[in-house]
């Protein structure tokens, strides 16, 4: 085994145990986990950044904003 993929495998094992525990919220987890493999240059950063170019990925962050300030709106 090369050791990019080792860092992988070893960056998959820490998501499925922190996204299976929740000690850290699912959020942080998902950025911790892209960050790692931004920094260890197994994916380039255009790789690593498309997913935001993504329609799908805006339209879900401003549900997540509305929501937020419906949430604090209403209470």
């Amino acid at each position: 085994m090369t050791l990019e993929m080792l860092i992988v495998l070893g960056v998959i094992v820490l998501a499925v145990v922190l996204f299976a525990s929740e000690k850290l919220p699912v959020d942080l987890t998902a950025i911790i986990v892209m960050a790692i493999l931004l920094l260890t240059g197994i994916v380039s950063p255009k790789e690593g950044l498309s997913g935001f170019s993504n329609t799908a990925t805006v339209t879900v962050a401003a549900m997540f904003i509305l929501s937020g300030d419906i949430n604090k709106s209403c209470v």
